[in-house]
């Protein structure tokens, strides 16, 4: 009866508040930024894969399934010379439920100041914005898993600053009708503003996204597909479908893992009016060595770029 209760109200917290949301008009747009290397390299399928920290802001239920208590270190060379990183610790209280930290920043890095004119002053200013999370994850039942980030978000340009506090929510659905497959769904950003940059009334960049995930019987693959940022309001209704992407993870050995992916709606958003694009692939390589995994991925954005990303797993 719990079980029934508690999904029901997730449910209905998500029809509550999932309205579409149009393009450009929300503040924090960082926190839709892909900061870990594993899940860029799969182009961005964590939704639906469980027991990795760096999937935290992803899903949060992904920590209900860690093996042991971890740590991470994710590092992003942005586009045109912007950073960003993750960081996270989980703590497995037990085989059913863990707690955790997470905190992700973006540095737009130094600017020079003008006057009217474009003259510069000789003053320069910083630009930067982060959250800090606390995670809760709990197994539901036999077959679900939830998991809840609380978060506190601050932005700041010069002298001016914005803030605000959010919850995400997540889901993770184990499918007892067939081995291996899980299905993930998450709605992230739920929140308030408390202080804002303008007058203006400014909305939090809710992201809804599901997905899938399926280890093969006869592969050493780690297949997932998701449906990502959903409630994105476009020009089409049914545009949300383009925005999918494909992922997988081949086991090369014990220690060495191969991550391919594409995403569509990266791929949508660079491509050329006329012309074929790479943007949306990505790649990249997992390395197991003792209780240390190292990661890296790069991620192709066609004629904008590319996106370098490196990380450290560690477990106690």
């Amino acid at each position: 009866m719990t079980q029934r209760i508690l999904i029901a109200a997730f449910l209905l917290l998500w029809m509550g508040n999932a309205r579409a949301q149009s393009a450009g008009t929300t503040i924090f747009e960082f926190l839709k930024t892909q900061y870990s290397a594993r899940g860029a390299a799969m182009a961005n399928n964590f939704v639906a894969i469980s027991g990795d920290p760096t999937a935290m802001f992803a899903n949060p239920a992904a920590l209900s399934g860690i093996p042991h208590s971890q740590w991470s270190i994710s590092y992003v060379d942005h586009l045109v010379d912007l950073q960003g990183g993750q960081l996270s610790y989980n703590m497995k209280r037990s085989e059913t439920n863990s707690i955790g930290v997470g905190l992700v920043y973006f540095n737009y890095g130094d600017f020079d100041e003008t006057n009217e004119f474009g003259e510069t002053t000789g003053r320069s200013f910083n630009a930067a914005e982060f959250a800090l999370a606390a995670n809760y994850a709990q197994r539901l039942g036999e077959n679900f898993n939830y998991g809840v980030n609380l978060k506190f978000i601050y932005s700041s340009l010069d002298d001016f600053s914005a803030s605000g506090f959010a919850v995400d929510a997540g889901l993770m659905y184990i499918a007892p009708f067939a081995d291996d497959l899980q299905f993930g769904f998450s709605i992230a950003n739920l929140g308030f503003l408390t202080d804002k940059y303008t007058d203006v009334s400014e909305k939090m960049p809710l992201y809804v996204r599901l997905g899938f995930s399926k280890r093969l019987a006869h592969l050493p693959l780690l297949f997932s597909a998701s449906l990502n940022d959903v409630t994105l309001k476009t020009a089409e209704a049914a545009d949300f479908i383009k925005r999918f992407s494909v992922g997988g993870e081949f086991d090369i050995s014990e220690i060495v893992k191969l991550r391919l992916g594409y995403d569509n709606g990266v791929n949508q958003s660079v491509k050329p009016v006329a012309g074929r694009s790479f943007g949306g692939l990505s790649a990249g390589l997992g390395i197991n060595w003792k209780k240390i995994r190292l990661d890296y991925a790069f991620s192709n954005y066609g004629d904008l770029g590319a996106q370098n990303r490196i990380g450290v797993l560690g477990s106690f």
